[in-house]
């Protein structure tokens, strides 16, 4: 990991900055959805992503800090809703893609009029001047969940940057010295803002924190939760900054999972929200009953084999109800484009926590899974979504089914 020398310039202006950080800070985010599971993760070069259900992806990119490259906007992939932010400037932006859009926006939080529960919103005081060292400290607000990312030799500014109550569940330290961290949260000035996690690259030293709550974690990926962060103790996470590989007993069977998922995503990403909502005379269900339930049981199972292991998944249950009297629809407006992309997070949900299954065969049963064994779930999943993807073309043959 890289430090970044802070000149002595930079501190008066530096602590104005943290003033009016403090006042962003003191009210809650209005930009935040609890529930949803988060990815964090590190890259190397002093890259830290944020990655959530819905699909936004953030990346910090606290190298990215040349003088020459001062003027440089955010780099934003509308397309995948992804964005890129360095230190090179001051940012107070939301990210956010709303249903039934194609693409993502990222617009200064004053000018964001309409966001929806699922946007994230970062902010950093920074920028910087010919004769001034960047600031590196990122706040990200997203699903309920308040994240910190900072160079370690930042970690001074960070006291000045919560009032009151407010504290951050997560922080993520780009450093290479463990020790100087662990120091500058044994301070009692800085007991009231110490997170839930800290998070610190492997490549940083070793630990003197007290076993029980040190964490050492072979991978890139951490989820984080709301629900699961609420009153935990302070933990220490060591990660390093290398994906995690899926066996390759798991690909083949995962990689089907997948494809079936896709399949059934080209069919329903056609229909307008009136076809999703067509109710045939037949009795059967409507389409979008269908779509509901192949992404809803995909979502449940996973998520209940994921909270098993790790309590920070939540059990996600979004099936629909069983019977068509009984059954109301979760998002009647979403067209088929958006009822595809909802299939789509749920596949990537299941891809993004996959690291939890490390040490589960094919043949095993999973834990907190009604399934005899974790191949029988994939294959039934495959099989699931063919069942319902043929069922609903079948429906397209009806004589009052829409044109439109």
């Amino acid at each position: 990991m890289k430090s970044f020398e802070i000149v002595n310039s930079y501190r008066s202006s530096l602590a104005k900055v943290c003033l009016c950080l403090a006042a962003l800070c003191s009210s809650a985010s209005a930009f935040a959805k609890s529930g949803d599971p988060l990815a964090i993760r590190l890259w190397p070069d002093d890259v830290v992503s944020v990655e959530s259900f819905w699909g936004l992806e953030v990346y910090i990119d606290l190298g990215r800090a040349s003088v020459s490259d001062g003027a440089r906007a955010n780099d934003l992939d509308a397309t995948s809703g992804r964005v890129t932010v360095g230190t090179d400037q001051a940012i107070n932006h939301v990210l956010d893609r709303l249903p039934n859009q194609t693409l993502a926006t990222w617009t200064p939080a004053e000018q964001t009029r309409v966001a929806s529960p699922h946007a994230i919103r970062v902010r950093c005081p920074g920028g910087r001047s010919e004769d001034q060292a960047a600031s590196s400290v990122f706040l990200i607000d997203a699903d309920g969940v308040t994240i910190v990312v900072v160079a370690g030799d930042q970690l001074r500014s960070v006291q000045g940057q919560f009032v009151g109550d407010v504290r951050p569940d997560v922080m993520v330290i780009a450093t290479d010295d463990a020790a100087k961290v662990q120091a500058w949260a044994r301070k009692e000035s800085n007991a009231a803002i110490l997170p839930r996690r800290i998070v610190l690259s492997s490549a940083s030293g070793s630990s003197d924190v007290d076993g029980s709550n040190a964490h050492r974690i072979d991978h890139n990926t951490m989820a984080v939760s709301a629900s699961g962060l609420k009153d935990q103790p302070m933990q220490w996470f060591w990660m390093t900054d290398q994906p995690w590989q899926m066996k390759a007993s798991l690909v083949k069977p995962f990689d089907a999972m997948e494809a079936a998922c896709q399949k059934s995503q080209q069919v329903f990403a056609k229909l307008s929200d009136k076809q999703l909502n067509f109710r045939p005379s037949n009795g059967t269900h409507t389409p979008r009953w269908n779509a509901e339930h192949m992404m809803g049981r995909q979502l449940l199972f996973f998520s209940q084999i994921y909270h098993a292991i790790d309590d920070q998944i939540p059990v996600m249950d979004q099936n629909p109800k069983q019977m068509p009297p009984d059954y109301t629809p979760a998002h009647p407006e979403w067209d088929g484009v958006e009822e595809a992309r909802q299939m789509q997070r749920v596949s990537d949900f299941c891809r993004r926590f996959a690291y939890l299954l490390q040490g589960i065969e094919p043949e095993d049963k999973a834990p907190g899974s009604r399934w005899p064994t974790l191949r029988a779930l994939m294959k039934q999943m495959q099989r699931h979504y063919g069942e319902h993807t043929t069922n609903t073309i079948a429906k397209f043959e009806l004589v009052d089914f829409p044109d439109e």
